[in-house]
């Protein structure tokens, strides 16, 4: 299971490594589909959202970007089962886990999802949205390793910028990302 898990995000890695550049996913017809006021924003490729392309690293049906002073950076790949209830393939095993979100509400300013229900209710104007299953391979060092499930927008933006400074994400032409300081040990 470890060497399946292993495999897809190599796989997974190679196949998305170029969109790094946000303007490659945009020109490849990925569109926002949560606010894009937050520091992490989810791109999805309507057209992969079929049942041919599950778990296929070719047809990745949604990107996740971190937008940090530097510039936006891919965070992760997000693999989406085509419908509501349709149960995610697990080649890893436990390694592998899908999930689906049931509190979150969309119709906001943009018709994208704007944020989360409180208690199964959502701000006025608004609708609650259950999610097909999904499954993230991280693209930078979130704590959890690249299959975790759901960090918190503030460690994947800090991972942003650690790739950033590492030189394994793009900045910004013009943009200084600072140095890393202090020691690890």
């Amino acid at each position: 299971q470890m060497e399946d898990a292993m495999q897809l995000v190599q796989t997974t890695s190679s196949a998305v490594a170029k969109y790094k550049d946000l303007s490659a996913a945009t020109a490849d017809g990925y569109v926002p589909i949560t606010d894009t006021r937050y520091p992490v924003v989810h791109y999805l490729k309507l057209s992969y959202m079929q049942g041919k392309y599950v778990l296929d690293p070719n047809h990745v049906q949604s990107l996740v970007y971190a937008f940090t002073p530097y510039g936006p950076v891919l965070v992760a790949a997000m693999y989406l089962m085509p419908s509501v209830g349709d149960k995610g393939p697990m080649p890893g095993g436990c390694l592998t886990q899908w999930h689906a979100h049931t509190n979150l509400c969309t119709g906001g300013p943009a018709g994208t999802i704007s944020g989360f229900s409180t208690d199964g209710v959502c701000p006025s104007g608004e609708n609650p949205l259950l999610t097909p299953e999904m499954l993230h391979v991280w693209q930078v060092p979130v704590p959890g390793g690249p299959l975790t499930m759901d960090p918190t927008d503030q460690q994947v933006v800090e991972a942003a910028i650690m790739a950033q400074q590492d030189g394994q994400a793009p900045v910004t032409p013009g943009a200084q990302v600072p140095a890393v300081t202090g020691s690890f040990g």
